[in-house]
Protein backbone atom coordinates (compact mmCIF):
# COMPACT_ATOMS: atom_id res chain seq x y z
CA UNK A 1 0.00 0.00 0.00
CA UNK A 2 1.12 3.49 -1.00
CA UNK A 3 0.67 5.87 1.60
CA UNK A 4 1.16 9.86 0.98
CA UNK A 5 2.39 12.30 3.73
CA UNK A 6 -0.18 13.23 5.94
CA UNK A 7 -0.66 17.58 6.14
CA UNK A 8 -2.43 18.22 9.36
CA UNK A 9 -2.48 21.84 8.86
CA UNK A 10 -6.54 22.45 9.41
CA UNK A 11 -8.20 25.42 7.20
CA UNK A 12 -10.35 26.05 10.41
CA UNK A 13 -7.99 26.88 13.49
CA UNK A 14 -8.30 25.13 16.15
CA UNK A 15 -11.16 26.27 18.79
CA UNK A 16 -12.33 28.78 16.75
CA UNK A 17 -16.16 29.50 16.27
CA UNK A 18 -17.92 29.62 14.31
CA UNK A 19 -22.02 30.37 13.69
CA UNK A 20 -23.11 28.20 10.80
CA UNK A 21 -25.75 31.07 9.58
CA UNK A 22 -23.27 33.95 9.48
CA UNK A 23 -21.06 32.25 7.78
CA UNK A 24 -20.60 33.18 3.97
CA UNK A 25 -21.20 30.31 2.18
CA UNK A 26 -24.48 31.34 0.36
CA UNK A 27 -27.87 31.12 1.97
CA UNK A 28 -28.43 28.73 4.75
CA UNK A 29 -31.19 26.73 3.68
CA UNK A 30 -34.56 27.15 5.03
CA UNK A 31 -38.44 24.77 4.86
CA UNK A 32 -39.27 27.23 2.10
CA UNK A 33 -36.76 25.00 0.09
CA UNK A 34 -38.43 21.69 -1.39
CA UNK A 35 -35.64 19.43 -0.34
CA UNK A 36 -35.53 21.12 3.14
CA UNK A 37 -38.76 21.12 3.94
CA UNK A 38 -39.39 18.50 6.44
CA UNK A 39 -35.44 19.08 7.98
CA UNK A 40 -35.49 21.25 11.27
CA UNK A 41 -32.37 23.10 11.03
CA UNK A 42 -33.20 25.53 13.70
CA UNK A 43 -31.11 23.44 16.01
CA UNK A 44 -27.70 23.82 14.12
CA UNK A 45 -28.43 27.70 13.97
CA UNK A 46 -28.25 28.07 17.93
CA UNK A 47 -24.82 26.35 18.14
CA UNK A 48 -21.20 28.19 17.72
CA UNK A 49 -19.23 25.04 16.68
CA UNK A 50 -15.53 25.03 16.67
CA UNK A 51 -12.62 22.57 15.50
CA UNK A 52 -11.75 20.64 18.76
CA UNK A 53 -8.28 18.47 17.84
CA UNK A 54 -8.02 16.50 20.60
CA UNK A 55 -8.21 12.75 21.27
CA UNK A 56 -10.52 11.57 23.55
CA UNK A 57 -11.04 7.61 22.15
CA UNK A 58 -8.50 5.52 23.59
CA UNK A 59 -9.60 2.39 21.79
CA UNK A 60 -12.52 1.39 19.43
CA UNK A 61 -14.02 -1.34 21.95
CA UNK A 62 -15.31 1.83 24.18
CA UNK A 63 -17.60 2.54 20.75
CA UNK A 64 -19.46 -1.39 21.20
CA UNK A 65 -18.67 -1.78 17.55
CA UNK A 66 -17.64 -5.29 16.09
CA UNK A 67 -14.68 -6.36 15.80
CA UNK A 68 -12.90 -5.20 12.93
CA UNK A 69 -9.50 -6.16 11.27
CA UNK A 70 -7.59 -5.58 8.15
CA UNK A 71 -7.37 -2.00 6.80
CA UNK A 72 -9.06 0.63 9.36
CA UNK A 73 -9.15 4.30 8.76
CA UNK A 74 -10.23 6.42 11.84
CA UNK A 75 -10.86 9.85 11.98
CA UNK A 76 -12.11 11.48 15.29
CA UNK A 77 -13.23 15.07 15.98
CA UNK A 78 -12.12 15.41 12.02
CA UNK A 79 -8.85 14.26 11.98
CA UNK A 80 -7.10 11.57 11.52
CA UNK A 81 -6.19 9.68 14.33
CA UNK A 82 -2.96 6.61 13.90
CA UNK A 83 -3.11 5.69 17.39
CA UNK A 84 -6.75 3.72 16.13
CA UNK A 85 -5.97 2.95 12.73
CA UNK A 86 -4.66 0.37 11.03
CA UNK A 87 -2.93 1.01 8.03
CA UNK A 88 -1.33 -2.75 6.72
CA UNK A 89 0.40 -3.20 3.46
CA UNK A 90 -1.65 -3.60 0.79
CA UNK A 91 0.14 -3.16 -2.59
CA UNK A 92 -2.92 -2.61 -4.40
CA UNK A 93 -4.10 0.19 -2.79
CA UNK A 94 -3.28 4.02 -2.92
CA UNK A 95 -4.09 5.90 0.18
CA UNK A 96 -3.30 9.69 0.72
CA UNK A 97 -4.53 12.03 2.82
CA UNK A 98 -4.89 15.22 0.88
CA UNK A 99 -6.26 19.07 1.35
CA UNK A 100 -5.81 19.66 -2.33
CA UNK A 101 -10.24 20.43 -3.10
CA UNK A 102 -9.72 19.07 -6.64
CA UNK A 103 -12.96 19.38 -8.25
CA UNK A 104 -13.49 15.78 -9.29
CA UNK A 105 -16.18 14.61 -12.29
CA UNK A 106 -19.12 14.32 -9.74
CA UNK A 107 -18.84 17.66 -8.61
CA UNK A 108 -19.99 19.97 -11.35
CA UNK A 109 -21.71 23.62 -10.16
CA UNK A 110 -25.12 22.80 -9.34
CA UNK A 111 -23.58 20.59 -6.20
CA UNK A 112 -21.42 22.80 -5.12
CA UNK A 113 -24.00 25.29 -5.10
CA UNK A 114 -25.67 23.30 -1.73
CA UNK A 115 -24.76 24.99 1.43
CA UNK A 116 -23.05 22.42 3.27
CA UNK A 117 -21.09 21.13 0.43
CA UNK A 118 -20.05 24.46 0.63
CA UNK A 119 -19.08 24.54 4.49
CA UNK A 120 -17.33 20.73 3.72
CA UNK A 121 -14.84 22.39 1.04
CA UNK A 122 -14.62 25.69 2.82
CA UNK A 123 -13.66 24.59 5.95
CA UNK A 124 -12.36 20.90 5.29
CA UNK A 125 -10.83 19.31 8.16
CA UNK A 126 -9.86 15.73 6.28
CA UNK A 127 -9.48 14.26 3.00
CA UNK A 128 -8.74 10.91 2.59
CA UNK A 129 -8.27 9.35 -1.01
CA UNK A 130 -8.69 5.69 -1.66
CA UNK A 131 -7.40 4.54 -4.76
CA UNK A 132 -7.46 0.50 -5.76
CA UNK A 133 -5.67 -0.88 -8.93
CA UNK A 134 -7.13 -2.56 -11.85
CA UNK A 135 -7.86 -6.22 -11.51
CA UNK A 136 -7.87 -6.01 -8.12
CA UNK A 137 -10.63 -8.18 -5.86
CA UNK A 138 -10.20 -7.34 -1.93
CA UNK A 139 -11.94 -9.99 0.15
CA UNK A 140 -11.98 -8.43 3.44
CA UNK A 141 -13.73 -4.90 4.24
CA UNK A 142 -11.73 -2.02 4.37
CA UNK A 143 -13.36 0.16 7.50
CA UNK A 144 -13.26 3.95 7.45
CA UNK A 145 -14.43 4.75 11.56
CA UNK A 146 -15.91 8.56 11.60
CA UNK A 147 -16.21 10.12 14.99
CA UNK A 148 -17.24 13.04 16.86
CA UNK A 149 -15.75 13.25 20.68
CA UNK A 150 -16.14 16.41 21.79
CA UNK A 151 -18.89 18.99 22.72
CA UNK A 152 -20.91 21.06 19.48
CA UNK A 153 -16.84 20.00 17.20
CA UNK A 154 -17.37 20.39 13.68
CA UNK A 155 -15.82 17.94 11.43
CA UNK A 156 -15.90 18.57 7.98
CA UNK A 157 -13.99 15.19 6.17
CA UNK A 158 -14.08 13.70 2.42
CA UNK A 159 -13.41 10.34 1.33
CA UNK A 160 -12.55 9.91 -2.35
CA UNK A 161 -12.75 6.45 -3.84
CA UNK A 162 -11.71 5.38 -6.82
CA UNK A 163 -11.98 1.95 -8.31
CA UNK A 164 -9.93 0.63 -11.53
CA UNK A 165 -11.02 -1.66 -14.03
CA UNK A 166 -12.05 -4.73 -13.25
CA UNK A 167 -11.70 -4.75 -9.57
CA UNK A 168 -13.63 -5.19 -6.47
CA UNK A 169 -13.75 -3.73 -2.76
CA UNK A 170 -16.19 -3.66 0.34
CA UNK A 171 -16.11 -0.74 2.61
CA UNK A 172 -17.55 -0.37 5.56
CA UNK A 173 -18.16 3.07 6.87
CA UNK A 174 -18.71 4.02 11.19
CA UNK A 175 -20.21 7.84 11.77
CA UNK A 176 -20.08 7.55 15.36
CA UNK A 177 -20.88 10.17 18.30
CA UNK A 178 -19.13 9.00 21.85
CA UNK A 179 -22.03 8.92 24.39
CA UNK A 180 -20.45 11.81 26.20
CA UNK A 181 -19.89 14.08 23.14
CA UNK A 182 -23.23 16.30 22.76
CA UNK A 183 -24.09 19.16 20.01
CA UNK A 184 -21.21 17.49 17.72
CA UNK A 185 -21.55 17.76 13.99
CA UNK A 186 -19.89 15.24 11.55
CA UNK A 187 -20.56 16.96 7.72
CA UNK A 188 -19.42 14.73 5.65
CA UNK A 189 -18.88 14.38 1.64
CA UNK A 190 -18.28 10.58 -0.12
CA UNK A 191 -17.05 10.41 -3.72
CA UNK A 192 -16.94 7.28 -5.77
CA UNK A 193 -15.84 6.63 -9.28
CA UNK A 194 -16.42 3.19 -10.66
CA UNK A 195 -14.48 2.46 -13.80
CA UNK A 196 -15.81 -0.09 -16.16
CA UNK A 197 -16.61 -3.62 -14.90
CA UNK A 198 -15.47 -2.23 -11.17
CA UNK A 199 -17.76 -3.25 -7.75
CA UNK A 200 -18.34 -1.31 -4.74
CA UNK A 201 -20.40 -2.45 -1.85
CA UNK A 202 -20.35 0.14 1.42
CA UNK A 203 -22.25 -1.20 4.81
CA UNK A 204 -22.82 2.53 5.82
CA UNK A 205 -23.82 2.71 9.90
CA UNK A 206 -24.52 6.08 11.75
CA UNK A 207 -25.21 6.00 15.21
CA UNK A 208 -24.58 9.47 16.92
CA UNK A 209 -26.37 9.84 20.05
CA UNK A 210 -26.71 13.52 21.02
CA UNK A 211 -24.94 14.63 17.89
CA UNK A 212 -25.84 15.18 14.14
CA UNK A 213 -24.11 13.81 10.92
CA UNK A 214 -25.13 15.04 7.14
CA UNK A 215 -23.72 12.16 4.58
CA UNK A 216 -23.43 13.73 1.05
CA UNK A 217 -22.72 10.82 -1.72
CA UNK A 218 -21.87 11.41 -5.38
CA UNK A 219 -21.22 8.27 -7.22
CA UNK A 220 -20.12 7.98 -10.97
CA UNK A 221 -20.69 4.88 -12.64
CA UNK A 222 -18.74 4.17 -16.02
CA UNK A 223 -19.86 0.53 -18.18
CA UNK A 224 -20.62 -2.81 -16.54
CA UNK A 225 -19.95 -1.36 -13.22
CA UNK A 226 -21.59 -2.19 -10.22
CA UNK A 227 -22.36 0.17 -6.84
CA UNK A 228 -24.39 -1.39 -3.70
CA UNK A 229 -25.06 1.00 -0.86
CA UNK A 230 -26.61 -0.16 2.40
CA UNK A 231 -27.52 2.51 5.10
CA UNK A 232 -28.17 1.96 8.28
CA UNK A 233 -29.37 4.70 10.41
CA UNK A 234 -29.57 3.74 14.80
CA UNK A 235 -29.59 7.24 16.51
CA UNK A 236 -28.50 10.99 15.98
CA UNK A 237 -30.41 14.39 17.11
CA UNK A 238 -30.32 15.06 12.92
CA UNK A 239 -29.11 12.71 10.30
CA UNK A 240 -29.41 13.10 6.64
CA UNK A 241 -28.09 11.19 4.16
CA UNK A 242 -27.93 12.96 0.44
CA UNK A 243 -27.01 10.31 -2.26
CA UNK A 244 -26.60 11.44 -6.18
CA UNK A 245 -25.82 7.99 -8.21
CA UNK A 246 -24.95 8.96 -11.97
CA UNK A 247 -24.84 6.09 -14.16
CA UNK A 248 -22.89 7.15 -17.16
CA UNK A 249 -22.64 3.80 -18.65
CA UNK A 250 -24.06 0.77 -20.21
CA UNK A 251 -25.13 -2.88 -17.90
CA UNK A 252 -24.32 -0.89 -14.72
CA UNK A 253 -25.80 -2.41 -11.70
CA UNK A 254 -27.20 0.39 -8.98
CA UNK A 255 -28.44 -0.57 -5.58
CA UNK A 256 -29.51 1.15 -2.32
CA UNK A 257 -31.04 -0.14 0.27
CA UNK A 258 -31.49 1.10 3.76
CA UNK A 259 -32.92 0.89 7.45
CA UNK A 260 -33.93 4.06 9.35
CA UNK A 261 -35.00 3.75 13.25
CA UNK A 262 -35.36 7.41 14.48
CA UNK A 263 -36.63 7.72 18.34
CA UNK A 264 -37.99 10.41 20.62
CA UNK A 265 -37.66 13.37 18.72
CA UNK A 266 -34.77 12.22 16.54
CA UNK A 267 -34.72 13.20 12.77
CA UNK A 268 -33.72 10.86 10.01
CA UNK A 269 -34.00 12.26 6.47
CA UNK A 270 -33.22 10.36 3.18
CA UNK A 271 -32.87 11.69 -0.47
CA UNK A 272 -32.07 9.70 -3.26
CA UNK A 273 -31.20 10.36 -6.51
CA UNK A 274 -30.58 8.06 -9.47
CA UNK A 275 -29.45 9.61 -12.49
CA UNK A 276 -29.59 6.90 -15.85
CA UNK A 277 -28.00 8.68 -18.58
CA UNK A 278 -27.74 5.95 -20.84
CA UNK A 279 -29.32 2.58 -21.87
CA UNK A 280 -29.10 -1.17 -20.52
CA UNK A 281 -29.01 -0.49 -16.87
CA UNK A 282 -30.74 -1.38 -13.70
CA UNK A 283 -31.37 0.25 -10.50
CA UNK A 284 -33.25 -1.01 -7.10
CA UNK A 285 -33.99 0.98 -3.91
CA UNK A 286 -35.19 -0.62 -1.19
CA UNK A 287 -35.90 1.55 2.01
CA UNK A 288 -37.60 0.49 5.59
CA UNK A 289 -38.56 3.25 8.41
CA UNK A 290 -39.32 1.83 11.76
CA UNK A 291 -40.25 4.59 13.50
CA UNK A 292 -40.82 5.00 17.51
CA UNK A 293 -41.94 7.42 19.97
CA UNK A 294 -42.12 11.16 18.42
CA UNK A 295 -39.49 10.31 16.16
CA UNK A 296 -39.81 11.61 12.53
CA UNK A 297 -38.63 9.90 9.11
CA UNK A 298 -38.02 11.53 5.15
CA UNK A 299 -37.85 9.75 2.74
CA UNK A 300 -37.44 11.20 -0.75
CA UNK A 301 -36.43 9.08 -3.70
CA UNK A 302 -35.95 10.04 -7.06
CA UNK A 303 -35.18 8.27 -9.91
CA UNK A 304 -34.42 10.32 -13.58
CA UNK A 305 -34.47 7.98 -17.33
CA UNK A 306 -33.23 10.48 -19.48
CA UNK A 307 -34.30 10.60 -23.06
CA UNK A 308 -31.39 8.37 -24.58
CA UNK A 309 -31.57 5.73 -21.91
CA UNK A 310 -33.76 3.18 -23.40
CA UNK A 311 -34.35 -0.69 -21.83
CA UNK A 312 -33.87 0.97 -18.47
CA UNK A 313 -35.15 -1.47 -15.28
CA UNK A 314 -35.49 0.86 -12.13
CA UNK A 315 -37.74 -0.31 -8.99
CA UNK A 316 -38.15 1.88 -5.99
CA UNK A 317 -39.94 1.08 -2.69
CA UNK A 318 -40.21 2.43 0.69
CA UNK A 319 -42.37 0.85 3.35
CA UNK A 320 -42.86 2.61 6.94
CA UNK A 321 -44.26 1.28 10.36
CA UNK A 322 -45.29 3.55 12.99
CA UNK A 323 -44.65 2.20 16.72
CA UNK A 324 -46.45 5.06 18.10
CA UNK A 325 -49.22 7.84 18.50
CA UNK A 326 -46.42 10.21 17.64
CA UNK A 327 -44.26 8.90 15.43
CA UNK A 328 -44.36 10.97 11.97
CA UNK A 329 -43.04 10.00 8.52
CA UNK A 330 -42.99 12.33 5.29
CA UNK A 331 -42.41 9.99 1.91
CA UNK A 332 -41.91 11.23 -1.28
CA UNK A 333 -41.00 8.69 -3.85
CA UNK A 334 -40.55 9.91 -7.90
CA UNK A 335 -39.94 9.01 -11.28
CA UNK A 336 -38.76 11.29 -14.29
CA UNK A 337 -39.51 9.37 -17.23
CA UNK A 338 -37.83 10.63 -20.51
CA UNK A 339 -37.63 7.21 -22.63
CA UNK A 340 -40.28 5.41 -23.93
CA UNK A 341 -38.64 1.58 -23.72
CA UNK A 342 -38.32 0.96 -19.88
CA UNK A 343 -39.45 -0.61 -16.99
CA UNK A 344 -40.20 1.23 -14.15
CA UNK A 345 -42.07 1.72 -11.00
CA UNK A 346 -42.03 3.27 -7.16
CA UNK A 347 -44.51 2.53 -4.17
CA UNK A 348 -44.60 3.62 -0.70
CA UNK A 349 -46.41 2.21 2.32
CA UNK A 350 -47.25 3.81 5.79
CA UNK A 351 -49.13 1.46 8.69
CA UNK A 352 -48.88 0.11 11.95
CA UNK A 353 -48.62 -3.55 12.65
CA UNK A 354 -51.55 -5.84 12.57
CA UNK A 355 -53.17 -6.05 15.92
CA UNK A 356 -54.35 -10.15 14.83
CA UNK A 357 -50.21 -10.96 14.30
CA UNK A 358 -49.43 -9.21 17.21
CA UNK A 359 -52.53 -11.02 19.49
CA UNK A 360 -51.04 -13.88 18.12
CA UNK A 361 -47.70 -13.68 19.30
CA UNK A 362 -49.27 -12.38 22.85
CA UNK A 363 -51.35 -16.08 22.87
CA UNK A 364 -48.21 -17.87 22.66
CA UNK A 365 -46.83 -16.31 25.85
CA UNK A 366 -45.00 -13.87 24.01
CA UNK A 367 -44.42 -10.39 25.64
CA UNK A 368 -45.77 -7.00 23.56
CA UNK A 369 -42.09 -6.02 23.69
CA UNK A 370 -40.53 -9.06 22.13
CA UNK A 371 -43.57 -9.35 19.98
CA UNK A 372 -42.89 -5.80 18.52
CA UNK A 373 -39.24 -6.73 18.35
CA UNK A 374 -39.85 -10.08 16.39
CA UNK A 375 -42.15 -8.09 14.22
CA UNK A 376 -39.89 -5.63 13.18
CA UNK A 377 -37.08 -8.05 12.94
CA UNK A 378 -39.35 -9.56 9.62
CA UNK A 379 -40.65 -6.29 8.67
CA UNK A 380 -36.55 -4.69 8.25
CA UNK A 381 -35.53 -8.81 7.49
CA UNK A 382 -35.48 -8.21 3.70
CA UNK A 383 -32.82 -5.66 3.99
CA UNK A 384 -30.52 -6.48 6.99
CA UNK A 385 -29.99 -9.72 4.54
CA UNK A 386 -27.90 -7.64 1.73
CA UNK A 387 -25.16 -8.17 4.20
CA UNK A 388 -23.60 -11.87 4.17
CA UNK A 389 -21.63 -10.90 7.81
CA UNK A 390 -23.27 -12.38 10.36
CA UNK A 391 -21.62 -10.64 13.56
CA UNK A 392 -22.20 -7.57 11.44
CA UNK A 393 -25.96 -8.39 10.92
CA UNK A 394 -26.20 -9.28 14.73
CA UNK A 395 -24.99 -5.80 15.38
CA UNK A 396 -26.92 -3.76 13.24
CA UNK A 397 -29.89 -5.46 14.66
CA UNK A 398 -29.15 -5.01 18.06
CA UNK A 399 -28.43 -1.23 17.54
CA UNK A 400 -31.68 -0.86 15.14
CA UNK A 401 -33.78 -2.69 18.03
CA UNK A 402 -32.80 -0.77 20.99
CA UNK A 403 -34.66 0.89 23.14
Amino acid sequence: MIIKELNHNSLLKENSKLDLENLNLGSFPTRKEERWRYTPLRALKKINFHNQLNFKIENLNSLEIPKIEGLVIVLENGKFNSDLSNLIDLKEIELSFDKENVISKSSDETKHKDYFTNLNFSFLSEKVVLKIKANFNIDKPINFVNIISSDKCLSNTQFNIEVFENSKLHIRQYFLGSSTSNNGFINHRNEVLLKSNSSLTIDKFQDLNNNFNFCNEFIDQEKESEFIMNTFSASGIILRNDVSNNVHGKNCHSELNGVFAPIDKQHFDNHTTINHFVADCKSFENYKGVIKESGVGVFNGKVIVHQDAQKIEAFQKNNNILLDEDSKIFSKPELEIYADDVRCSHGSTTGRFDEEALFYLRTRGISVKKSLELMTLGFINEVIEKSTDLEYKEFILKRLLKD
